[in-house]
């Protein structure tokens, strides 16, 4: 069916410290060429600035979410993450993000999909929450969020005394669980090669990686070994050519080494996006265990994603990974990983096992706390050379949040 009145229902979220579009899934057009077109289309890209759309010309804002009602018994949605290139065009579904997963609850239960009343998990006594089955359709993972409620009206409550850093002011805290996100990129364990150590070949340089594979694929390398102290700031980590072509270099050998493409050096058209680089170093900040720079699509991320700290706190519990032999004794024993990153920090709750190995892990608890909230929901205008995408698609009815 063509669209005829031109715009299709949105809804604008922000999740801890990303923002995106969030559309049910049945309004946008089917999987394949269209719907990409169409989504780099509304985003404004390829344009640095994304000045024709909806893309705030940072990977943290050109994001969207795709949500459905979930076929599977014990699961209330569907949620595919997209995330869209900014001066390339390139449009991917293969992984997830942690802050837009935070958001993800809180649609959930306002859009009317949470199948049953399931009391959640709070760190906030005084709160309650409503727990929010998520399949991640990137990952194949199941994510649990336990969505702050209004007991009475069973939505989803934004005001609270949470703070994240990176977003100014506070929120209600969403705990995200995502300690069944193992094999997230490969299913292929925590470690996709095996090893808690790897080493490549940069500039004639023996470089140590630890490819570690939990909420997103992730290959770290200590920041000094690439020329850095690790606490530069990600503008002028960007606007080093020679530093994103090492970058670029390390995360392509790691690519191929775990299959993820045939070439390195193509590694942006045959494995956009992941995996992603974290270059890790000792922390400046005394109240935190380690510190990071995480790398996507070529460009340092302004703070920290959600699956990067999920990823870091994993690898931190494998002995002998890059990231765990930055540790103290103390600070491998704790259960709460802090981790310094450009806009402050994020603590990450991480608990092994008592009866599985150091080199590989079995996860107890790791989650983190996110907020969220609500900014505009309307229709966002389809451009006519977009028009034809939407020929298969569902006819889409102006979004009312009050009518669902």
């Amino acid at each position: 069916m063509v669209v005829q009145n031109r715009s299709v229902p949105v809804i604008y979220f922000r999740g801890g410290t990303s923002k995106a579009l969030f559309f049910h899934e049945q309004h946008v057009p089917p999987r394949g060429t269209k719907r990409d077109r169409f989504l780099q289309r509304i985003m404004g890209s390829p344009d640095p600035l994304q000045i024709d759309g909806m893309g705030g010309s940072h990977l943290v804002t050109s994001k969207i979410a795709l949500i459905k009602s979930s076929d599977q018994p014990d699961v209330d949605v569907d949620y595919t993450f997209v995330q869209v290139g900014i001066n390339e065009e390139t449009v991917s579904y293969k992984g997830n993000c942690g802050n837009i997963s935070a958001a993800v609850g809180p649609f959930a239960v306002d859009e009317g999909f949470v199948k049953e009343l399931r009391p959640g998990v709070t760190i906030d006594p005084t709160v309650t929450t409503q727990e929010v089955r998520i399949y991640n359709t990137g990952t194949k993972k199941v994510l649990i969020s336990h969505v702050p409620i209004n007991h009475a009206t069973g939505k989803f409550v934004e005001l609270g005394t949470f703070a994240i850093a990176g977003c100014p002011g506070s929120g209600s805290p969403i705990l995200m669980d995502y300690s069944n996100v193992i094999g997230a990129a490969l299913s292929s364990g925590v470690l996709p090669t095996s090893n808690s150590l790897d080493t490549i070949v940069i500039n004639d340089s023996n470089i140590d990686i630890t490819i570690c594979d939990v909420g997103n694929i992730i290959v770290f390398a200590r920041a000094k070994d690439l020329g850095l102290a690790g606490n530069e700031k990600p503008s002028d980590l960007d606007n080093d050519p020679a530093l994103i072509a090492r970058v670029r270099e390390l995360r392509g050998k790691a690519a191929q080494m775990v299959g993820m493409c045939k070439n390195w050096e193509l590694v942006d058209a045959q494995s956009p996006m992941l995996p992603m680089v974290a270059l890790v170093s000792p922390p400046t900040d005394s109240d935190c265990d380690v510190q990071s720079r995480l790398f996507l699509d070529n460009k340092c991320h302004t703070s920290m994603a959600g699956t990067g700290a999920i990823c870091t706190a994993a690898c931190s519990r494998v002995d002998r990974s890059v990231v765990n032999q930055l540790l103290t004794e103390r600070h491998s024993q704790k259960t709460t990983l802090n981790i310094e990153h450009p806009l402050g920090s994020i603590p990450v709750l991480v608990k092994v096992r008592s009866t599985s190995s150091q080199k590989v892990p079995e996860f107890e608890t790791l989650s983190f706390v996110r907020t969220a909230r609500r900014i505009l929901e309307g229709s966002i205008c389809v451009p006519d050379n977009v028009k034809d995408c939407f020929e298969e698609a569902e006819h889409p009815k102006q979004y009312s949040r009050r009518a669902v």
